[in-house]
Formats: C-alpha cells, structure tokens, sequence
C-alpha cells in the first residue's frame, strides 16, 4: 500500500515536471516574435542599451536547446523516475 502511493506520488512528480518543461518551451515563443520587432538604434555612449536581435536569437536557440535535452534526458530515465521514490 505504501509503495503504491509512493509511485503514484512520483507519476504526479514526473507529470508536473514534464508540464513544466512543455510550459516554459511555449513561453518562448512570443519572445521570438519581440526579439524579430526589434529596431537597431542608434545608442549615444552610456545609454542603456540591449543586446543585439542576433545575440538574442542566439540565447533563445540555447534555451530552446536546453530544453529540449532536458526533456529528452528526462524521458529517457521516465521509468526510473515514476518508480522511485522523489526526496525533497
């Protein structure tokens, strides 16, 4: 009976860390978007400025990446990870 509910505890566990994945991989979207709006302007020494759309880009492309080896790390351990206990 324990066990039963410490695998149903860590399917919970996996589930909402596969949601979270999914969800920060959607937020991303709109930020391409924005970074593909932006204007090059022209900056006078010390404004403030941004990184350019290009380093930009490049981040994003990272955190896409990164994201995308997370999830597939974490599919590749799913049975593991659903069948052990998670401590916190």
């Amino acid at each position: 009976m324990v066990v039963q509910a410490y695998n149903a505890h860590a399917i919970r566990k996996y589930a909402g860390f596969v949601s979270a994945i999914n969800f920060a991989t959607e937020q991303l979207a709109p930020l391409e978007t924005l970074i593909n709006r932006m204007n090059l302007g022209n900056a006078l020494p010390g404004d403030w400025r941004v990184p350019k759309p290009d380093e930009l880009k490049a981040q994003l492309a990272k955190a896409r990446k990164d994201l995308e080896d997370l999830k597939a790390h974490a599919v590749k351990y799913e049975i593991e990870l659903k069948s052990r206990e998670w401590r916190v």
